[in-house]
């Protein structure tokens, strides 16, 4: 059983999402509050016992979800589940920078039961909900040793005078403020495109790419049907289909199949990769559970392509970077800022022609 306090300032939102969790069996909400600050008494009074996942709205009177997300991961962790309406800005900045200071997570909120899309949005949140209570977090703000470097997995790996054309990035719990970590440390302009599959629910992917692009300093936009990758911006697969690179670096969105439950997905985008670009494309595979962009990136490797992982120390969850290094994919296996610094010497030589 999955223990869940809900945080949530609308009386009529905490009523159905208690109604959600209640009918499914396998949740109990043990608390419902509607200001940060009776979030943060609630836990307090708990001591030592604390919930399994906290579900947090962003816009709150008083602490909104962000400032108090921050206090909880600062001072008694627990994963983090965003419900919010708030997908556009300001609201949808809020939540990523919820997810900067620990949220493991963000969903929209469910429609009115008598909704169409009720059943799948309860079964989208439900499910979330209860893989996220297995997350494990720390404590955001401890004085914690800078962790060791993993060691390189194939030193030949590093070489960076290939003419490398294109960076693909796979990302899914934990992955965007990585993203906007290592986005941020790269050279402007960068002198390659970046194609980026981040596992995010239904009507985040544009705000993702508008918070990405406002705080670090480069062009991120969702990619688009038969347009070309171009060097400087960081593309985000949009949702509702698989986005694929065909030759010449044209992107190809594709339709799932019916009985596709995660897309867009990662796989589709490193195989395709794999195949039109090879050797002349760099791979990385940051954190997120499950097994989605392991398969593709051993094809990338295999096509000689530069492969990455993000080590276990730094990932939220080691699900997809342990599937791809239990393959034997990853060629480097680093931390965000150290990928950041493989892809910025990259690039200093991919601008400058150096060898």
């Amino acid at each position: 059983m999955v223990r869940v306090l809900i945080v949530e300032d609308s009386y009529v939102s905490r009523e159905l999402l208690k109604y959600i969790f209640t009918k499914d069996g396998g949740i109990e909400v043990i608390g419902m509050v509607g200001r940060g600050e009776d979030a943060l008494a609630f836990l307090e009074s708990m001591k030592p016992d604390k919930p399994d996942v906290i579900t947090m709205d962003i816009e709150m009177p008083g602490l909104d979800g962000y400032t108090t997300t921050r206090r909880i991961m600062e001072t008694r962790p627990v994963p983090i589940v965003i419900i919010s309406v708030g997908f556009q800005y300001p609201s949808a900045e809020k939540t990523f920078k919820a997810m900067q200071a620990g949220a493991v997570a963000a969903v929209g909120k469910p429609p009115a039961p008598t909704h169409p899309e009720f059943p799948a949005k309860t079964r989208e949140i439900v499910g979330l909900v209860k893989a996220m209570a297995k997350v494990p977090v720390v404590r955001r703000y401890a004085n914690i040793p800078k962790p060791q470097t993993a060691p390189t997995l194939d030193t030949a790996a590093i070489k960076t005078d290939k003419n490398y054309k294109l960076v693909v990035i796979g990302a899914s719990t934990g992955g965007p403020p990585v993203l906007q970590t290592i986005l941020s440390r790269l050279p402007k302009p960068f002198p390659l495109p970046i194609v980026i599959v981040q596992h995010i629910a239904s009507g985040f992917a544009s705000s993702l790419a508008e918070w990405l692009g406002n705080t670090c300093g480069m062009k991120v936009v969702l990619a688009e049907d038969n347009t070309v990758a171009l060097p400087g911006i960081a593309y985000i697969a949009p949702h509702g289909s698989h986005t694929t690179i065909s030759s010449g670096g044209v992107f190809n969105l594709q339709k799932p199949a019916e009985n596709e439950i995660l897309v867009p997905a990662v796989n589709p985008l490193f195989k395709s990769a794999a195949a039109v670009m090879g050797s002349s494309c760099i791979g990385i595979l940051l954190t997120g559970m499950g097994k989605d962009g392991a398969e593709g990136l051993l094809d990338l490797k295999n096509a000689g392509a530069l492969t990455i992982i993000q080590d276990k120390i730094t990932s939220i969850v080691y699900g997809m970077p342990r599937e791809a290094e239990k393959l034997g994919a990853a060629q480097l296996i680093l931390p965000p800022e150290e990928i950041a610094s493989v892809l910025e010497e990259i690039g200093k030589k991919a601008t400058t022609g150096e060898k």
